[in-house]
């Protein structure tokens, strides 16, 4: 078999850790392989394709600014990615583009992964970016009763609201008040906000939402770095389970991974020891 070469592609993509996912799936299946990140400003998108079909890349993963810049230049998007409007992952076959979305996957593969499901479930997320939209199109898409979105930006929470065509929907500004009562009857608990990120100053000033949020109920951070932002910590201290966005992101690189290799891929075994990898650092 040819050497696979693949990138990942962004603008900063320094820090990117889907070299690590990728070189550790492709080294597991016993691939010869090339990958690179490759930094790619905003505009820029078409000069860097047309070195890619020139160095005969096998596919490409897209972080910002690109994942809605690429949608242009494919010749197929699949049903997600367009239900979503973003596009993380490209396959190159026989000179065609092919665009997927990976980051729902994700998402639900780590609740599912965790004993948690979506059927009939109320979801609260806070926030209203790129990644709350991919969490509350997903969970629509998996099943769920009934979702709140709550940021700080009525409008942005609404224009997610609006593109949910089958659950009960609701929005809020972020308060503590309205989170606290968006937590009453609420399943599944999830922070996508930047808040308690690794290098962000501001976090939660108040937990005491949580005191009404009902036990048995999942709280899932979006971050992976720390591995367990105060928001987990004090979910935990009150016997919450809990989960970061660790899992998320693993599953989404091996789900990118089907889509390049076109070959089974033993998603249990490659995440073990994608996990042991990302511990390393």
């Amino acid at each position: 078999m040819q050497k696979i070469k693949l990138d990942i592609v962004g603008d900063p993509v320094s820090h990117s850790k889907s070299p690590i996912i990728h070189s550790t799936v492709l080294t597991g299946l016993g691939l010869d392989f090339e990958y690179r990140r490759v930094c790619v400003k905003k505009g820029e998108l078409e000069d860097y394709l047309a070195e890619a079909q020139e160095l005969g890349i096998n596919g490409f993963s897209l972080t910002m600014p690109h994942k809605k810049d690429i949608i242009e230049f494919l010749d197929f998007i699949d049903d997600e990615a367009m239900l979503f409007g973003s596009v993380n992952t490209v396959k190159v076959k026989d000179g065609r583009l092919l665009g997927y979305n990976t980051d729902g996957r994700g998402f639900a593969q780590s609740v599912f992964d965790y004993g948690f499901d979506f059927t009939e479930k109320n979801i609260v997320i806070f926030g209203a970016g790129g990644a709350a939209s991919t969490v509350a199109l997903k969970s629509e898409m998996e099943g769920a009763k009934k979702i709140t979105i709550l940021n700080r930006t009525l409008s942005s929470a609404e224009s997610i609201a609006k593109r949910l065509k089958k659950c009960k929907t609701d929005v809020g500004t972020l308060t503590l008040d309205s989170i606290s009562e968006a937590a009453h009857d609420c399943d599944i608990f999830i922070n996508a906000t930047p808040l308690g990120m690794s290098g962000v100053s501001v976090d939660f000033e108040d937990f005491s939402f949580f005191d009404s949020l009902k036990m048995g109920s999942l709280v899932f951070d979006l971050i992976y770095n720390p591995s367990e932002t105060t928001f987990l910590k004090e979910a935990k201290r009150r016997g919450f389970d809990t989960l970061n966005g660790f899992g998320m992101l693993i599953y989404q690189g091996l789900w990118a991974d089907k889509f390049f290799l076109e070959m089974p891929i033993d998603f249990p075994v490659l995440k073990e020891k994608i996990e042991a990898e990302l511990k390393k650092i």
